[in-house]
């Protein structure tokens, strides 16, 4: 997983696969007979469950969803500052590289940012906002995150992380806040 996001799809290879794995070649070959494609799409899964149980971590540990979004943001950017600005998102790389060719791959990818959208939207229904517009606000947070997560790799700096947070927030708070008036 860590390969994909910082390489890439076209540069992380089954030697540096089984490199990084400290893993015999025929181990690899065992465990994903599907090649490179099926390898990539589990540690696209992986990487995915890694941010759902970052996000739910986020979501359980404060009192709104606004509050929520700015912990991810906040532990993604210093996930990212930590990496040297070489991760990011455990899927987009991939994403980009792939969709759509790999119908495999767009499939997993897509079905991990849907797998984000749906809990955030299940949050804000819960915050009493309608289900489209619940729907629309995570569809943006993710957007936000991950266009934040690119400008923050690219330029070496967290700031684009926490203008999106803040931006994602405070729209949370007042599409939540018409709903308390």
């Amino acid at each position: 997983m860590r390969l994909l996001q910082r390489n890439g799809y076209a540069a992380t290879s089954w030697r540096g696969v089984v490199e990084e794995a400290r893993t015999p070649w025929g181990s690899a070959h065992h465990y994903f007979p599907g090649g490179k494609e099926q390898l990539t799409a589990a540690a696209v899964q992986l990487g995915s469950d890694l941010v759902v149980a970052a996000l739910e971590e986020s979501l359980e540990r404060t009192g709104s969803v606004a509050e929520a979004v700015r912990r991810w943001f906040a532990a993604s950017g210093k996930n990212l500052k930590q990496s040297r600005y070489r991760g990011g998102c455990p899927i987009a790389t991939v994403a980009l590289e792939t969709t759509p060719e790999s119908t495999a791959l767009t499939a997993v990818c897509e079905a991990s940012f849907r797998q984000w959208q749906a809990l955030l939207a299940s949050r804000l229904r819960q915050s009493g906002v309608t289900t489209a517009r619940a729907r629309e606000l995570a569809t943006l947070v993710v957007a936000n995150l991950e266009g934040a997560l690119l400008l923050a790799r690219v330029t070496q700096d967290t700031r684009p992380i926490t203008l999106a947070a803040e931006a994602m927030a405070r729209l949370i708070d007042a599409e939540t806040a018409v709903l308390d008036s």
